[in-house]
């Protein structure tokens, strides 16, 4: 990147992080569950930010990078308390030991996908590997990894929204699976 664009991102991220500090530190709270500090987590984020600026490709998309930046910084630390369920939007399932499960039909029509988008989820969601890295088990290059895992979220969703009329996992389990039996704990 050259000298006055690497500064001029380097400025703009400054900017988004001053100007959404408030914003992202409430989303951070609202995501994060018992035993996750929103105020570390977001500082964490903000040191990764401004330690990584330079990777900002369009210093007028900053903001949005910064967010992204925030959230994955808020799953990663999710992702070490394995007691924890994400919320479906965010398209994370649950620990794998499978506990605390707000929405069962999140896992079961997780399982139920095709089986190269159900094992990409699992070895990136559950399990916490690396896309890269399951981009080298699976034999195939990072960026075709990434498409998978992009459309492996997208039918899930898609799934989610046909069987239980929502893709929020706090409101799928009013979806009835209890009852009618399609969705049967493993």
């Amino acid at each position: 990147m050259a000298p006055d664009k690497l500064t001029r991102a380097a400025l703009a991220v400054r900017e988004a992080l001053a100007a959404q500090h408030g914003e992202l530190l409430e989303s951070v709270r609202r995501r994060a569950r018992a035993g996750v500090d929103a105020e570390e987590v977001l500082q964490r984020a903000l040191e990764r930010a401004l330690a990584r600026s330079d990777q900002v490709r369009d210093p007028d998309r900053a903001a949005a990078w910064v967010g992204r930046v925030v959230r994955n910084v808020l799953l990663d630390e999710l992702r070490k308390k394995h007691d924890v369920v994400l919320p479906v939007d965010d398209l994370e399932l649950s620990s794998v030991e499978r506990d605390g499960i707000d929405c069962w039909c999140v896992l079961v029509q997780a399982e139920r996908l095709k089986p190269d988008y159900a094992l990409i989820l699992k070895r990136v969601v559950v399990d916490g590997m690396a896309v890269t890295d399951v981009a080298a088990e699976l034999g195939v290059t990072p960026g075709n990894a990434m498409v998978r895992l992009h459309r492996a979220r997208k039918a899930l969703r898609d799934r989610l929204k046909e069987h239980c009329g929502t893709t929020s996992a706090r409101s799928c389990s009013e979806c009835g699976c209890g009852e009618r039996g399609c969705c049967p704990r493993s």
